[in-house]
């Protein structure tokens, strides 16, 4: 009985874990929209999110675009099951358990002002632009202004020291 009592336990902290990782995760993506050089022409437009295999993020975005725009720019979440057929959208986040799916990503993406986000280390190397990563129970990124630049866009100097910088 206590071991099950202890299960259940350990089970819902995971789940605790896992939504405030989302939490913050969300907050990140929204800091690093504010501080990316998005084309002029979309000024105007909604700052569309496209979020690939994960529901917890995806949910959490969807609560602060409700009450918080980019700018002038009213936030839409998307959400997708692959890379593939994604629609016009500025942020790509592609969840963890998606990672190995990157390369489908950069490729389907090719030409696209938009900044790719991966949930997993490491990604920077394989084309994202920003990859978040988990260090001593801190939500941290690495960050590649080369693959930033490369599709377009300008990333400040201020968000480039606030992660680890990657080429």
């Amino acid at each position: 009985m206590k071991k099950i009592l202890f299960l259940i336990i350990m089970l819902a902290a995971c789940g605790i874990c896992k939504a405030q990782m989302a939490q913050f995760q969300a907050l990140y993506i929204y800091n690093f929209a504010k501080n990316i050089g998005w084309p002029a022409e979309d000024a105007s437009k909604d700052l569309v999110i496209t979020v690939i295999g994960d529901n917890d993020l995806a949910a959490e975005l969807n609560k602060l675009s409700a009450t918080k725009a980019i700018g002038n720019r009213k936030v839409v979440v998307k959400e997708s099951a692959t890379p593939n057929g994604i629609q016009k959208s500025d942020i790509v986040f592609l969840g963890e358990a998606k990672a190995g799916q990157i390369g489908s990503l950069i490729s389907a993406q090719e030409g696209n002002k938009n900044l790719i986000v991966c949930g997993k280390k490491g990604m920077c190397s394989q084309g994202a632009g920003i990859s978040f990563l988990s260090q001593g129970g801190k939500l941290m990124f690495e960050i590649s202004n080369k693959n930033i630049a490369k599709r377009g866009l300008q990333v400040s100097q201020k968000l480039i020291s606030l992660g680890t910088e990657v080429d």
